[in-house]
């Protein structure tokens, strides 16, 4: 078959290289340079304890601290308020312990696979040079959130993770150059992460080419259903395939709303400072818990990663942001300079925190990958092998219905 995949961000390079893997016939689209857009900016974690969802019965009454704490990592720009209403309200609706623990669970079967997804893509394009196989560190400058916590440690477990817990001195112990303020922490025991995620991708799209697979720096316009073949119409061509997956992050939105399939797709705006004077300063990635953010130690410095911005596809960044993340480093790092960049990229999120992997319900030549919020980097390679089974043999090595567009529909 000869099969389109939209997107060359993590899941998209991880489809294709999967579907050649299968042996079909497989062209790459995405209008920006591979890996360069969300899937560059990241924490670069390989987080397989991931199953709690930013979706919680707390949300609620925490809002307003989140919303007004200066120390949050909330933010919301007020002109993009009335658009985000909709996908708020039911994002609270999937606040309700029994939806957060049925999403729990869903991810948690994604989460168990995820080195069955990267472990032969990782092999084959040799990267794991940009791999570095250290725990990431949990840490809570908050007893009442640290507490709070430790009630979902239990359920991590259930992904297969193993959890240390770690007192302010044994913080200390593992990482001596930094300012210890934490009351505790958490290691999360078989995680692992990128230390160069735009290598990471340039492998996997390097092996795809290898494969035989073709890239087209083209973007999509529409989408035209013929007979039982259909057409992608870029800004340069239109050509037939027998089937297409959608791969393209939150630009997914508005792609499958020319066949009339709308997703409540929401961009989750993140950002990332650059700090090259702290190289090997720590060993692992630290996830500042009460502030929603990572300090990972890259090859080309100290990554500050994280925050959680509604302001739709705006390319402005906020300085708030900017500065936020800056003051929190610094309080840290006591020998933090200026950041030597700033990046901003749009997380895809569903309001129930679960990704969209199936087969359309309007065209059944037409299969999504897409919506995977905070974790896209950790499945990428089994999203991306899950779909391509089902789009070349229609057998999986797990049941998709859960994380089927039907759930969207009325």
């Amino acid at each position: 078959m000869k099969i389109a995949v939209i997107g060359a961000g993590i899941v998209g390079l991880s489809t294709a290289n999967w579907l050649k893997n299968y042996g079909q016939e497989t062209v790459l689209f995405d209008m920006h340079e591979p890996g360069s857009q969300t899937s560059f900016g990241n924490a670069g974690t390989y987080a397989q304890y991931a199953n709690i969802p930013t979706n919680s019965p707390s949300f609620l009454y925490l809002f307003p601290y989140l919303l007004l704490n200066r120390n949050s990592p909330l933010f919301i720009q007020t002109f993009h308020i009335p658009k985000l209403i909709p996908w708020l309200f039911q994002f609270l609706k999937n606040s309700k312990r029994d939806k957060v623990n049925d999403t729990s669970n869903k991810l948690t079967s994604l989460l168990k696979l995820i080195e069955e997804g990267y472990a032969d893509l990782f092999k084959d394009a040799k990267c794991y040079d940009y791999l570095t196989r250290e725990a990431v560190l949990y840490v809570w400058s908050n007893k009442f959130f640290y507490n709070a916590a430790k009630k979902d440690f239990a359920k991590r477990t259930e992904t297969g993770s193993e959890i240390t817990i770690l007192n302010k001195d044994q913080i200390s112990d593992l990482e001596p150059n930094i300012n210890n303020i934490f009351c505790g922490g958490a290691l999360f025991e078989g995680s692992y992460f990128a230390n160069n995620p735009k290598k990471v991708s340039e492998s996997l799209f390097n092996l795809f080419l290898s494969k035989g697979g073709l890239f087209k720096k083209e973007e999509v316009l529409d989408i035209i259903q013929e007979g039982n073949q259909i057409s992608l119409k870029t800004n340069e061509s239109t050509e037939q395939f027998d089937k297409i997956v959608i791969c393209a992050g939150i630009w997914s939105k508005n792609i499958t709303s020319k066949i009339e399939e709308n997703v409540p797709l929401e961009a989750e705006r993140g950002y990332h400072l650059m700090y090259p004077e702290l190289i090997h300063t720590i060993k692992r990635p630290i996830s500042w818990q009460e502030r929603g953010l990572y300090f990972t130690p890259m090859s080309n410095g100290l990554r500050t990663a994280g925050t959680v911005e509604f302001a739709g596809l705006s390319p402005k960044k906020n300085q708030r942001v900017i500065n936020f993340l800056d003051r929190s480093t610094r309080s840290v790092f006591k020998n933090a300079e200026s950041p030597s960049e700033s990046w901003l990229g749009y997380r895809p999120s569903t309001p129930d925190s679960i990704p969209v992997i199936g087969q359309s319900e309007k065209n059944p030549y037409i299969y999504f990958c897409f919506g995977h919020q905070h974790v896209g980097w950790t499945l990428g390679g089994i999203s991306g092998k899950l779909i391509a089974q089902k789009m070349s043999t229609n057998k999986t090595d797990l049941d998709l219905s859960p994380f089927s567009i039907k759930r969207f529909i009325k």
